[in-house]
């Protein structure tokens, strides 16, 4: 996944459960689900079900990746530390501050750190007529233009 937009992650990191994030930032720091079952009183299935149904709701590759996002969105500086059974307090999760919108986001590439087009299908498909157009109209403007020079030259060299 790409980095999508920082907000945009901020959106689905805010849907986590607080033992989601707990599972996923203790995944961060490359620990296997029987040690963050045996860290946080939990089975290891449950710890698993947990880290699955994150990667789901973050839309990300793979339980890593997913560790990652929510790290670039609330480092563990900004989650804290929490108590086993303390499912109650809502962590500390602050809104990263919107980057201004470049050019370059309203071309159909690959993003800076992103493995792949994450356009949606919608998107994927409206881009190839508006990419035709583009050329055609291109192409047309620069006949007009060679024309137009032919033109000129041809006049001024009688």
């Amino acid at each position: 996944m790409n980095v999508p937009d920082n907000a945009d992650v901020y959106a689905r990191v805010r849907r986590l459960a607080p033992r989601q994030i707990e599972c996923l930032r203790l995944v961060y720091e490359r620990r296997t689900s029987k040690e963050i079952a045996s860290e946080i009183g939990l089975s290891a299935t449950t710890v698993d079900s947990y880290i699955t149904e994150a990667v789901t709701l973050l839309r990300a590759r793979n339980r890593r990746h997913a560790a990652e996002l929510l790290h670039s969105v609330a480092p563990p500086e900004k989650l804290g530390s929490r108590s086993p059974g303390d499912e109650r307090t809502p962590l500390p999760i602050q809104a990263p501050a919107r980057r201004p919108l470049r050019w370059s986001d309203w071309l159909p590439l690959r993003q800076p750190g992103a493995s792949g087009n994450d356009f949606e299908p919608i998107v994927r498909i409206l881009i190839i007529p508006f990419l035709a157009i583009f050329f055609a109209i291109g192409f047309g403007m620069l006949a007009v233009g060679a024309r137009v020079l032919s033109d000129f030259f041809a006049v001024w060299y009688r």
